[in-house]
């Protein structure tokens, strides 16, 4: 309930098990977090496309503590820093809490227990997952 409706197009490739991104008509720059105007050159002409998912995991974390009824039954919670090819930097959910720190990772959007998106590094070249996945991942 409190995630803003610009991101509503990432839930509709979540849905689509699509990767998409907004990305700058003006100066083909890949925003994210998602916003109405571009964080570069300021124009508002923003089209939600497919980018490369790939990227680098520049730190993980372990959450311990959530105010989120649902992440306290689940702890610890592994999240990480990707930054992706375009240049995109995102705070994602892990798949696998052991991945190291400069691995490669695809990044994919599932449907979250809300029914909205949530951004998911992975292995390179895992298949599709869902969020029940995800919650297996946070256990091993």
């Amino acid at each position: 309930p409190y995630r803003n409706d610009v991101a509503l197009p990432l839930t509709e490739a979540a849905q689509e098990n699509t990767f998409k991104l907004p990305v700058c008509a003006a100066c083909q720059t890949v925003q994210y977090p998602p916003r109405e105007i571009c964080r570069r050159c300021l124009s508002d002409d923003l089209v939600w496309q497919p980018v490369s998912p790939r990227g680098t995991l520049l730190s993980q974390v372990d959450l311990h503590h959530s105010l989120e009824p649902y992440f306290r039954d689940h702890l610890p919670w592994p999240t990480g820093t990707v930054q992706l090819e375009n240049g995109a930097v995102i705070i994602c959910h892990l798949l696998d809490s052991h991945m190291a720190t400069g691995a490669m990772v695809d990044m994919q959007a599932v449907i979250d227990p809300g029914g909205r998106a949530a951004l998911v590094a992975a292995p390179p070249g895992t298949k599709t997952i869902s969020w029940n996945d995800v919650e297996q991942g946070s256990k091993s």
